[in-house]
């Protein structure tokens, strides 16, 4: 059976909080209807690019105006008292602010995102006007694992987090998985690097571009030739040290790498995309139109909630047969008969943790 999280998921929440509001202009037909994201940290980093590229379907398809503050010690109090319809946060720091307001101001709309939760006892997902986003991130970061460890030459490879936490380690873990999964099945030593699926290398936040740097070089000179970076735009980093490696490639995280920052187009492998474009739409729909709303939302494989993005210029790269491996194992993954508990898989070779460097 597939890993589900038992202890937690990762909830890939939008808390936008700050100092600084962006206003969009607003299509003719909806007077009044406002989407406000309270973003945790720099507004285009990782998750909350993810967030906004959601919300701005939202205003593109039911004319909603939206407005975004970001910042590392957020506000809400701008947001409640009837000013939004549907307060958008991301981010795990944010979780506790947003379930407490929640229970003070019951006529208010929210949607959480990327934010780790004990699905044991889960009081507040049963609030109806909270919507919790939860995504499998290790079922997407499984096949990026797995085909890292096809592309690499040397079939070494190596990862790394932001912070030390849940939504970040399932991650890892899912990747670690994948790699391992690859070396059983095609019979060879495969080494995963900067996490051993208990402690690894973590730069402490999403945005330290600087540290990201220096993890990676120090993957690379460990023999590293695909780097998966759990970071958000920290990964940026990484780029810059691949940049010097002619046979380096990158995995980004939340959003397509490729997209978000195409002057390493030769760099970029894949992503594991989260997509939060329909129930952001459906929050939205429920929000401004009085409907029901509330609960969870699992973004999987099956949903399309979580997917790779596509391999673009260096789609040459993979081997046929893992092309058509790779078909086989979504649909494993969908349906619950591939693991991506790193456990269920025999290490070929031992995998190296290791510390910050």
């Amino acid at each position: 059976m597939r890993s589900v999280l038992k202890s937690g998921s990762v909830l890939a929440a939008i808390l936008i909080a700050g100092c600084t509001s962006v206003g969009a202009s607003q299509p003719a037909g909806t007077p009044g209807k406002k989407v406000c994201e309270l973003l945790h940290g720099r507004p285009n980093a990782g998750l909350n690019r993810a967030v906004q590229a959601a919300v701005g379907v939202a205003h593109a398809r039911l004319g909603v105006t939206t407005v975004t503050q970001a910042g590392i010690s957020p506000s809400i109090g701008p947001f409640l008292n009837g000013h939004c319809d549907l307060i958008v946060a991301a981010g795990y720091e944010e979780a506790p602010l947003i379930f407490t307001t929640a229970g003070r101001n019951s006529r208010q709309r929210f949607l959480l995102a990327d934010e780790w939760f004990d699905f044991s006892s889960a009081p507040d997902l049963t609030r109806p006007n909270v919507s919790v986003l939860a995504f499998e991130a290790d079922q997407a970061s499984f096949l990026a694992g797995y085909v890292a460890a096809a592309v690499s030459p040397n079939h070494v490879v190596g990862e790394y987090g932001s912070v030390n936490i849940p939504t970040v380690d399932v991650a890892l873990n899912g990747f670690l998985a994948g790699a391992r999964a690859w070396g059983q099945d095609f019979r060879k030593r495969v080494r995963i690097l900067g996490w051993n699926g208990s402690s690894g290398s973590f730069i402490g936040n999403d945005f330290d571009k600087r540290t990201a740097f220096s993890i990676t070089t120090r993957l690379i000179r460990g023999g590293a030739h695909v780097i998966f970076g759990v970071a958000g735009d920290a990964v940026l980093g990484s780029a810059a040290s691949a940049a010097s490696y002619p046979s380096v490639y990158l995995i980004g995280m939340y959003v397509d790498g490729y997209t978000v920052a195409p002057r390493y187009a030769n760099k970029w492998l894949t992503s594991v995309v989260f997509d939060l474009t329909s129930p952001v739409l459906s929050a939205t729909k429920a929000a401004t139109g009085g409907g029901s709303s509330g609960g969870l939302y699992v973004g999987t494989i099956a949903n399309g909630g979580v997917r790779l993005a596509p391999f673009h210029r260096l789609a040459h790269l993979l081997p046929r047969a893992v092309l058509t491996k790779l078909r086989t194992l979504r649909t494993g993954l969908a349906q619950g008969w591939v693991s991506t508990n790193p456990a269920d898989y025999i290490p070929r070779e031992k995998e190296a943790g290791g510390g910050n460097g």
